[in-house]
């Protein structure tokens, strides 16, 4: 890892050879690598390790951020199905960004206090099959 003598953020390489850049101050915490994913705090960034452990079905992503796309015969049925990904995130207070194209709807979910992917962000990416 290289660290900035000033800020005290550093850079370092994940499993896929990107440079990642992390924050030295703040709340944010790991995961320890081999940590199960439902045996975190819900709001701790996962480490790799644990991501690929946990990731649902369908999905993809690193430690800062998980996606999944969805096909739909048309373009209102993306619309109704973002919406029930609406209503849900509202009522855990946990919101994805969306994306609606034609036809298509992109998902994605990072815990912006956590600095990447939580064990909250699984558990939510998993339960949109449900919603389909």
């Amino acid at each position: 890892m290289t660290q900035d003598k000033k800020t005290g953020a550093g850079k370092v390489q994940n499993a896929a050879g990107q440079t990642e850049g992390t924050q030295a101050r703040g709340n944010q915490s790991q995961a320890a690598p081999n940590a199960d994913p439902s045996k975190v705090d819900a709001r701790t960034r996962l480490s790799a390790e644990a991501l690929a452990a946990g990731m649902p079905g369908g999905w993809q992503g690193d430690p800062l951020l998980i996606w999944r796309e969805w096909t739909f015969d048309n373009y209102l049925d993306g619309v109704h199905f973002a919406e029930r990904v609406a209503q849900q995130a509202e009522a855990v207070k946990h919101h994805p960004d969306m994306l609606i194209t034609y036809r298509r709807v992109r998902i994605s979910y990072t815990t912006h206090d956590a600095g990447g992917v939580t064990a909250l962000d699984l558990e939510e990416a998993a339960s949109l099959d449900d919603l389909r």
